[in-house]
């Protein structure tokens, strides 16, 4: 992939992200790690609720989003940080076994009235599972923008 610039970024583009995969283990592991509700990490108690088994939780199917968004758009580019989210939903569960197709939509980009020298970049990040929309996002960015 080529260096993208600030200037490379284009409003009304969609990157296709690719893929990420989660297993049984995987949703369990993170779940105790980092989100330890019974629905994350308890296949038994899971099946008492309305998912039936154990899910992953919101914050894991977020991060399985972030390295196929970085691998396509935000690595080797003028990205400076992340900036805030505007945005999140989780309108249905990730599963076992799931597959996520994963998007990034370019929604808006300005140069920043705070500071000289960054801009803004607002994206939508999509990931769906088997045409299912599994998570939304909408998010600002801060990039470097050289003087001209």
């Amino acid at each position: 992939m080529s260096y993208r610039t600030f200037a490379d970024v284009t409003v009304g583009d969609t990157i296709d992200c690719g893929t990420a995969s989660v297993t049984r283990e995987e949703i369990l592991e993170f779940g105790a790690r980092y989100d330890p509700l019974d629905i994350h990490t308890d296949p038994t108690a899971a099946t008492e609720t309305p998912f039936g088994d154990v899910i992953a939780s919101g914050i894991h199917t977020f991060a399985l989003t972030q390295p196929p968004v970085v691998e396509h758009f935000y690595a080797n580019s003028d990205l400076v940080a992340a900036g805030h989210i505007k945005e999140l939903r989780l309108p249905a569960p990730v599963r076992p076994g799931d597959t996520l197709a994963v998007s990034l939509d370019v929604v808006d980009k300005r140069t920043s009235v705070a500071s000289d020298g960054r801009g803004v970049v607002t994206t939508r990040r999509t990931a769906t599972v088997d045409g299912e929309t599994v998570f939304e996002m909408q998010n600002d960015s801060v990039w470097s923008v050289p003087e001209e």
